[in-house]
């Protein structure tokens, strides 16, 4: 190659590599402006007034299919479900620390105990506690306790309720945290709860940035430590698996890798308000060692890397995908137009495709379009099977799946639907895989 063709080259790869990037600049810009005001809104006070009364009807012996006969389908012989708020701290500031026990103490849900781990050597919290007369606040010193994690760990040993809710220093619990968590378990029998949250600042006037989680997610939790805030646990299953002090920064995260997955549930409300501290500091790194454990315990060839300075993670298996991930029957991704904008990929069951309309870069909310995930379905113009899915391939589409791929995008949609499902229901995972791309030159069709 001639010294003007490698030039010539570089200038080409430079010249393409400057143009995603002012793309995905201006989708970014994009994004914000789409991005509508929030505004959370405490639980109206006629709401407050009837959880309180529903709760007194429970407490004076009524039985939860009485009480909620109509609201709700209960389990059957649900029981009342009682809590433990655990929070720990070292030399708090007391008028934050007194925040975020009122935000407890105010609960609509009053069948609960608050207890305090205090780590501080010079701690002023009796001082401030003095002040409550509430026997359901227990305050421990646990002086010498080098993170949160092992103060968690002993604290929950004192607990008395049948789950554990953690509460990070200074965040808050909207009013109808427990309530709502209550609910959910007498509905569902969960081990293990989360809910969204959002962000308020120091004064918590302004409420921003809210987190709608998806509901429970295997390969979305491998891309983003999302499960966090609030976190419930039923209390026997977290003294079996504990804290572990070498990810403190990701305590939440790592937990939940090693829990059993059968048993989580997402409770879909803003319920916990993360405070914003200046003296905050991420922790982006223990979750990707908290990951990569997870792997290397269960002989699984994985690389874990950082996405920048964010808390998302990629990984990648080695020597691929379907080799080390026996669960994962199927990949797929985004199919673009002649301009680069989705048409096809993620689906749900009934083919409305995710991120329709975005650019290829456009990150979307919360970086949703770029994140990994399973999926119900997605689009066979972009897709990847494990060779023993290729017999059920040609059943469904009439065509070797080494062969291109043709037809109307409508009938290629619904034939991508009924392969995705047969393939659920033989236990197979769907992974969608945002980096996979394929442009087509007609949204009609594949020709």
């Amino acid at each position: 190659m001639s010294f003007v063709s490698r030039v010539t080259g570089l200038s080409a790869r430079a010249g393409r590599s400057v143009y995603r990037g002012a793309r995905a600049g201006v989708n970014k810009l994009k994004n914000l402006t789409r991005q509508k005001a929030y505004r959370y809104e405490e639980p109206a006070p006629g709401t407050v007034f009837s959880q309180r009364a529903q709760y007194e009807r429970l407490h004076q012996g009524e039985s939860p299919s009485e009480v909620f006969s109509g609201d709700i389908e209960l389990r059957r012989a649900a029981k009342v479900p009682a809590f433990t708020v655990i929070m720990a701290v070292s030399e708090p500031r007391p008028d934050r620390f007194e925040d975020s026990m009122i935000s407890v103490l105010s609960q609509t849900w009053a069948g609960f105990e608050f207890i305090v781990a205090d780590c501080g050597m010079k701690s002023a919290l009796g001082n401030v506690l003095a002040d409550y007369d509430d026997d359901r606040i227990r305050h421990f010193r646990m002086q010498g306790m080098a993170n949160v994690s092992d103060a968690m760990n002993s604290a929950a040993l004192h607990a008395a309720g049948d789950y554990i809710v953690f509460l990070d220093y200074g965040d808050l619990l909207a009013t109808d945290a427990l309530f709502e968590t209550a609910l959910t378990i007498m509905a569902t029998g969960a081990e293990i709860l989360y809910s969204d949250e959002d962000c308020c600042d120091s004064a918590m006037r302004k409420f921003s940035a809210p987190y709608i989680k998806p509901d429970f997610n295997k390969d979305y939790l491998f891309a983003s430590p999302y499960i966090t805030h609030m976190l419930v646990i039923r209390r026997e299953l977290f003294l079996a698996l504990r804290f572990r002090s070498r990810f403190d920064g990701a305590r939440d995260y790592d937990l939940i890798l090693r829990a059993p997955k059968s048993g989580i549930c997402h409770i879909p409300r803003v319920l916990y308000h993360v405070r914003r501290l200046p003296e905050r500091k991420s922790a982006s790194g223990d979750a990707r060692a908290a990951l990569e454990n997870y792997f290397s315990v269960r002989g699984l060839r994985a690389r874990v890397t950082q996405e920048g300075s964010s808390a998302f993670l990629h990984v990648d298996y080695l020597p691929d995908i379907f080799t080390v991930r026996k669960e994962i029957g199927v990949i797929g991704g985004k199919v673009l137009d002649r301009r680069r904008r989705i048409i096809g990929g993620m689906m749900d069951e009934d083919g409305s495709v995710a991120f329709e309309g975005l650019d290829e870069l456009d990150q979307g909310h919360q970086r949703g379009a770029v994140t990994a995930r399973n999926a119900d379905a997605v689009d066979a113009r972009c897709m990847r099977i494990r060779p023993e899915l290729y017999g059920l391939y040609q059943e469904v589409f009439g065509s070797s799946y080494n062969m291109p791929m043709r037809g109307r995008a409508y009938e290629i949609r619904e034939k991508s639907l009924q392969f995705c499902e047969r393939v659920r229901a033989k236990g197979y995972l769907i992974l969608w895989d945002p980096a996979m791309t394929v442009s087509v030159r007609s949204r009609r069709s594949t020709e």
